[in-house]
């Protein structure tokens, strides 16, 4: 459980390798501050005594007296050469980040004029993409290009955006030496006119789906309820799922999590979830359509039980409660502590449930009809909740009947239809 509570710098320097330390408890950037864990939440210290810059904007001016900053994922802290424009060292803050993370290089030399990135794609430059072919690359993308001798980003239409140095950028942006550009999960670093980049972060922690067929059996008779289903999800995905009734899609759920298991092959990274049910069912949430909630329970009592049920043994005291405050505010629960859960609203009560559910912080996370009986604000209100969730480089399927009213929030659509032949969905 250490990747759980501890985080990752990715530190970049002129002239060096890009290294990766991991963050305990503390770690500091000499001549600066420092980098604390405060219970669950990760703070930049300063010490007044150097101009250090996050995402891009100076923080200080040298002096003492700053308010600690709390860090969140893909936060870029910069120290700039005196007197310079550009970067002599950047540290890049993660949560979530494998040590056995590649880094792979492209050269950004005279014979190139273009590169063309994705999330998911690996690059393609100008030599492999010509004028008469941009209109074959996918949908979402983001441009390098070069003009002069300087390097630039421009977004084309990504889902996420594009970030330089966490920030997002709408319009043509300057690179420069050391400035990290982010393209959904995706770090691309410009160094010693070098693209450095490291896809296998992301790729590494999908979720692969290959169900052959998940059938039954009933007086004698074998139904088959899925079949032929192969997809790729990534981190920071938020997924949707439709399908008319009797489609199939609680059972293609059930069947990815492991708890229908079918003929076939599901993996979280390189983990066989079926062969690994044991260790992976602490990686999945799932929220059933009916609420499983103890009407008389307090909303704080509930969350407090659900944290000592689902979290690891080795959590202390002050990590369950720094967790349990954290999970509140996320969902809106905190002027609600004391009440009980049948006195809350339908909209409250959802997000209770989902919140009992997240606290355990799984990277995947499944709702089945989770804006079942809520108006349209209540639900958009509940779905960008889950957007959020996503964006911490979770993945998220969400079965609902009404995807019209928050579209824009998902990444992609699973749609299950019965076969004309047998009725299995497909």
């Amino acid at each position: 459980m250490e990747e759980k509570h501890s985080a990752m710098l990715v530190v970049c320097k002129k002239g060096s390798q890009i290294e990766k330390h991991r963050v305990s408890e503390r770690f500091v950037i000499e001549g600066c501050g420092e980098i604390v864990k405060d219970k669950e939440i990760y703070e930049y210290r300063d010490s007044g005594k150097s101009r250090i810059y996050y995402n891009g904007q100076v923080l200080n001016s040298g002096e003492a007296g700053i308010q600690p900053v709390e860090l969140r994922e893909g936060d870029v802290l910069g120290l700039r050469d005196t007197d310079a424009d550009e970067w002599s060292c950047v540290y890049v803050f993660h949560r979530i980040y494998s040590e056995e993370t590649v880094w792979r290089t492209v050269e950004m030399d005279d014979t190139q004029k273009h590169f063309y990135i994705s999330r998911h794609e690996e690059m393609k430059s100008s030599e492999e993409v010509q004028p008469e072919d941009v209109a074959e690359l996918p949908d979402h993308y983001a441009e390098l290009f070069r003009e002069g001798q300087d390097w630039y980003v421009n977004d084309h239409n990504t889902r996420l955006g594009v970030y330089v140095n966490n920030r997002k950028r709408e319009e043509r942006t300057l690179l420069k030496e050391l400035d990290i550009v982010r393209v959904g999960n995706t770090l691309f670093l410009f160094k010693d006119g070098k693209l450095y980049y490291d896809h296998k972060d992301l790729s590494s922690n999908s979720l692969v789906i290959h169900i052959e067929e998940r059938s039954v059996w009933n007086f004698f008779r074998k139904k088959v309820l899925l079949e032929d289903i192969n997809m790729k999800i990534y981190p920071g995905e938020m997924i949707l799922i439709l399908g008319g009734s009797g489609a199939g899609k609680t059972t293609f759920i059930n069947a990815v999590m492991g708890y229908e298991k079918a003929e076939g092959e599901i993996l979280s990274g390189d983990i066989n979830v079926y062969k690994n049910y044991n260790m992976m069912k602490y990686e999945i949430g799932f929220v059933p359509q009916q609420d499983l909630l103890r009407m008389e329970d307090e909303v704080y009592s509930t969350l407090e039980n659900a944290a000592e049920i689902k979290m690891p043994k080795s959590t202390t005291d002050e990590e369950r409660t720094a967790r349990i405050k954290q999970v509140m505010q996320l969902f809106g629960l905190e002027q609600e502590a004391e009440s009980l859960v049948s006195k809350l609203s339908g909209g409250q009560r959802k997000r209770l449930s989902i919140a009992v559910e997240y606290i355990a912080d799984p990277s995947l996370f499944f709702l089945d009809e989770p804006d079942s009986g809520l108006d349209g604000v209540m639900a958009r209100a509940l779905m960008e909740n889950l957007r959020g969730i996503a964006n911490e480089k979770k993945i998220v399927l969400v079965i609902t009947h009404s995807p019209d009213r928050v579209s824009d929030l998902f990444n992609k659509v699973i749609v299950l239809a019965k076969s004309r032949e047998g009725g299995s969905g497909r």
